[in-house]
């Protein structure tokens, strides 16, 4: 049972570029038990959008196993990304007070502060800088404080080494003793820290993301205490890695296409645009996993019962039968929200909206106030990994 494609995501050369190998894939051996991570990978479109429409069959329940392991912050309760319909909407219906349009909007400010911040900071670097570590990996991390209401600058500074912390926990199979150990006290400190917050933001509502969760209420139903906890440790995890992998990539696109890029300087509102075809054609999550609840047919073929099952969303994103010229950086594409970058189904992001949004603006922001950055490097290494797509490093001048 191996794939007769030599498809092994473990592979520097698949992560460096998985592209040629999902086209295979698609059109030779769409469901393939793939034997170096013991999982089923699907790779079409319409095989990959079914596993979001059926929850039943296509369980999220594993996914916090998987990703966070020993590190799952809040054990006691499923988060909501490893939760299944009717609790998983129950507890959507409830955080969505927090990512409604308006909420959104009243964001934007903070996210400009943000981003003229950083980018100030980068004016001190001018000579060289690595666009990934000094500006990509900063901007989420600091919007999602200052979402979740993380205003005194010494608890600020910890938040970040917190997330940056959380963020090793998937491949915490490959790091030293000591990396463990420290993962395991941030986890500790920010779970006392924000359990400390939502009991003060009961008594002392303010206008944060904490805030708005503690007063949420539909039909006498409330959340609890850890559920709270829960979506809070689900915000540092997905809203700082994937955008700040999205910003680098964005940019990265620019850059391949001078065309493009300097449409995008003349109108920083094409930011946008920009974006969304960086999500479709250079998704930051390449894969989502899920389990099978039973056994399945897939494209004619069985997928046993209790597998772990990879949907690979960025070759369902290239998959021709759905975009035209897949491999190709278009702005206009007139479907490009059919895009999976953000799953679709009951498992949309519920933070998709905040995320487009402030990755345009850091890309706008660096590309006006910056008109003479060039790169240093025309093929930058992208980070070793099976199940996030990001730059390791993208070093410019200004």
């Amino acid at each position: 049972m191996t794939t007769t494609t030599g498809f092994d995501p473990l592979e520097f050369l698949v992560q460096q570029n998985p592209y040629p190998f999902y086209r295979e894939l698609r059109q030779n051996a769409p469901v393939q038990y793939i034997e170096s991570v013991g999982a089923w990978g699907v790779f079409r479109y319409s095989d990959v959008e079914n596993t979001f429409k059926h929850p039943e069959i296509f369980s999220a329940e594993d996914f916090t196993t998987n990703a966070f392991g020993e590190f799952d912050p809040v054990p006691e309760v499923k988060s909501i990304i490893a939760t299944d319909p009717p609790e998983h909407s129950r507890i959507r219906r409830l955080a969505n007070a927090g990512f409604r349009p308006g909420a959104i909007k009243a964001m934007e400010p903070k996210v400009d502060a943000v981003v003229e911040r950083l980018l100030n900071n980068l004016d001190s670097k001018r000579a060289e800088f690595d666009l990934v570590s000094d500006f990509a990996a900063y901007v989420p991390v600091n919007v999602t404080a200052d979402l979740l209401g993380v205003d005194d600058p010494d608890v600020r500074e910890d938040f970040k080494r917190w997330t940056m912390d959380l963020l090793k926990s998937p491949s915490r199979g490959v790091l030293a003793q000591e990396e463990l150990d420290q993962i395991r006290t941030s986890v500790t400190e920010l779970r006392a820290y924000f359990t400390e917050q939502i009991e003060y933001r009961r008594k002392n509502p303010g206008t944060d993301l904490v805030s708005d969760l503690v007063r949420a209420e539909e039909e006498n139903h409330t959340l609890t205490a850890t559920e709270i906890l829960s979506l809070v440790a689900l915000m540092q995890f997905g809203g700082s890695e994937t955008p700040s992998h999205l910003i680098s990539s964005t940019v990265y696109n620019l850059f391949s296409h001078p065309a493009i890029l300097e449409e995008v300087r003349r109108d920083p509102n094409r930011a946008l645009a920009a974006v969304q075809e960086t999500l479709r054609q250079n998704s930051p999550v390449q894969m989502v996993f899920q389990t099978s609840t039973r056994d399945v047919d897939v494209a004619g073929v069985t997928i046993p019962a209790d597998s772990m099952v990879f949907a690979y969303i960025a070759s369902a994103n290239h998959d021709d039968t759905v975009f035209d010229e897949p491999d190709k950086f278009i702005l206009d594409r007139p479907n490009l929200n059919k895009h999976l970058s953000f799953a679709t189904g009951a498992h949309h992001c519920i933070g998709a909206p905040l995320g487009r949004m402030m990755c345009a603006k850091a890309v706008s922001g660096l590309l006006t106030r910056f008109p003479d950055l060039q790169p240093l490097e025309t093929d930058p290494e992208w980070m070793p990994s099976y199940w996030v797509r990001g730059l390791a490093r993208y070093r410019f001048t200004a």
